[in-house]
């Protein structure tokens, strides 16, 4: 069931009614009920491995939280009695049967992942090796389809055990309850991530019927709807046709490529965010408020700035699961301290810096496929955001030789224009047919410029996949988006602002917005969950 479908709506409205109907405290039983019916609908098999990943990690996490209890009813026991050192001691020993079950789990978690997402690439390998040898390998695993949310319920799942082990919250011990944290219908499709403490908790409350909720999460799903399908789903035509394996190999210039980045880059926001403004637009007309995913990330004025508003519950996960325990770690420290000794101490505090986001950044490309280009890109990624940290102090020296006003907007608009360039490229790297092709692209783009092109003067820009009528419209809508976005930008909270006009202009602007949906979306029966490009991870 496609979230950009009337049929998700219907869903919507049908389990909204029955949410407020029911008695309050079975009100998490009606959303857990729903979220299976919804996964459901992308079939049968894949159900089993939710089912799996929650079975197994609810048992994890009550082992680990009875080692817990132990380890603190034996102290209890012991009286005034026990000394610092013992509590220490009887802390170490729990902690490290608790840190084994945690990692034990996880692995199992995440090789359930590698094996679904991975499969092609490593029995690729294989086939390829046996063949060597004239051995005919079959892959029994190659049409196995990746199941809906898969990455996104076993990260939750592995944040849930880790906060377990820190003594972030106790283990859940009703599993139904623990079931709806894990397949949360709204949030399965593509995220947001979420830890336990934060919206698990939300999601078993009670909640009353609240208007501001239902208005405000109807408007953002709306929205979601306008970015989706009058956008995302109109400008892919473009990026299709510049990124396909016959136009690379028919020739292009640079100004074409340009063209075909332009738009994969406007289409992969407003695809992934407007999927995650329908999720958080659906859960706030329960009460449910779910974690900000993007943040204008078109304005960044830096890569690391980028990321930091671009798919936010991940780079959160990614800080607080694999960045800071990377920086923290022993090899880390020990490096960091032999640098500081034979080069000084800036050198020693850029080690962990450095390190860290390669680690990261190097399982972000990975986690969107195992293929050079996405290793590639991690890489790349993660080399300018560690350059940034390491050359900051050139970088502020050059500004004052040079005597530039690092507050001025016009240093902020290069900051911005030189971020959006280098993102480009990033995009180029994943998006092109190979590797080889992606490097001469990024080289043509740069060397090879068609002002005719690029202006509609020869016509041929029109023939993409997305004619005149069809420019004009795409126009209009990201015109739409980018004001709101610089006033969004500048602190004004839209649905609140809007409240706060006349009735009659209020429902103007959404009946307006209404209207630009329904008259210019791009629809069709071919729609389903994987139609969102980050459907599938």
């Amino acid at each position: 069931m496609a979230l950009n479908s009337l049929a998700f709506l219907a869903f919507l409205a049908l389990v909204l009614v029955v949410y407020y109907i029911v008695p309050k405290k079975f009100q998490w039983v009606v959303l857990l009920v729903a979220s299976y019916g919804f996964y459901l609908t992308s079939g049968i098999k894949n159900v089993l491995f939710i089912i799996g990943t929650t079975v197994f990690t609810y048992l994890s996490g009550l082992w680990m939280q009875k080692i817990r209890d132990k380890q603190l009813d034996y102290i209890k026991s012991l009286g005034d009695g026990v000394t610092k050192e013992q509590k220490r001691e009887l802390k170490k020993v729990a902690n490290k049967k608790i840190h084994s079950i945690q990692v034990a789990t996880a692995l199992v978690n995440l090789g359930v992942l590698v094996v679904i997402k991975c499969h092609g690439f490593i029995f690729d390998g294989i086939d390829k090796f046996f063949t060597l040898f004239k051995w005919d390998v079959s892959d029994p695993l190659m049409n196995l389809i990746v199941p809906l949310g898969l990455s996104y319920y076993t990260f939750n799942s592995i944040g849930y055990l880790i906060d377990i082990g820190r003594g972030k919250h106790k283990a859940e011990r009703n599993i139904g309850k623990f079931a709806l944290f894990v397949s949360f219908f709204p949030s399965i499709v593509q995220g947001p991530l979420f830890r336990y403490c934060d919206v698990g908790v939300q999601l078993t409350q009670e909640h009353k019927l609240n208007y501001d909720n239902i208005k405000h999460g109807a408007q953002l799903i709306l929205w979601g709807f306008f970015k989706k399908l009058v956008i995302a789903d109109r400008i892919s035509a473009i990026s299709a046709h510049v990124f396909s394996a016959d136009f690379v190999a028919s020739g292009y210039n640079g100004s074409q490529v340009f063209f075909g980045v332009l738009a994969y880059s406007f289409q992969i926001y407003c695809d992934f965010s407007g999927g995650t403004d329908i999720t958080r637009g659906a859960a706030q007309m329960m009460g449910i408020e779910l974690p900000l995913n993007f943040e204008r990330p078109f304005f960044a004025t830096s890569m690391a700035d980028f990321w930091r508003r671009w798919h936010m519950s991940l780079g959160a996960w990614m800080r607080e699961f694999v960045f800071y325990p990377v920086m923290l770690s022993k090899p880390v420290t020990a490096l960091s301290k032999k640098f500081r000794t034979k080069f000084g101490s800036h050198a020693g505090k850029i080690v962990p810096s450095v390190a860290a986001p390669f680690v990261v950044f190097f399982l972000i490309g990975i986690w969107h496929g195992i293929t050079w280009q996405y290793v590639c890109n991690g890489l790349y990624n993660a080399i300018l955001i560690s350059s940034t940290v390491a050359l900051t102090p050139v970088y502020t020296k050059i500004a004052k030789f040079l005597r530039i006003n690092t507050e001025a907007f016009s240093f902020r608009l290069f900051q911005m224009l030189r971020t959006f360039t280098l993102l480009c490229i990033s995009r180029i790297i994943v998006k092109a047919p190979s590797l080889s092709d992606a490097f001469a692209m990024i080289k043509t783009m740069f060397t090879s410029i068609d002002l005719q092109f690029l202006f509609g003067l020869n016509g041929e820009i029109f023939t993409y996949g997305v004619d005149e009528k069809n420019m004009l419209v795409l126009i209009f809508a990201i015109a739409i988006l980018t004001v709101v976005s610089i006033l969004q930008e500048n602190g004004l909270k839209i649905r609140e602002a809007l409240d706060r006009q006349n009735l009659i202009y209020r429902w103007g602007m959404i009946i307006a917005l209404a209207t630009i949906v329904l008259v210019f979306g791009i629809y069709g029966p071919q729609f389903d969950a994987s139609t969102f490009i980050y459907g599938r991870f």
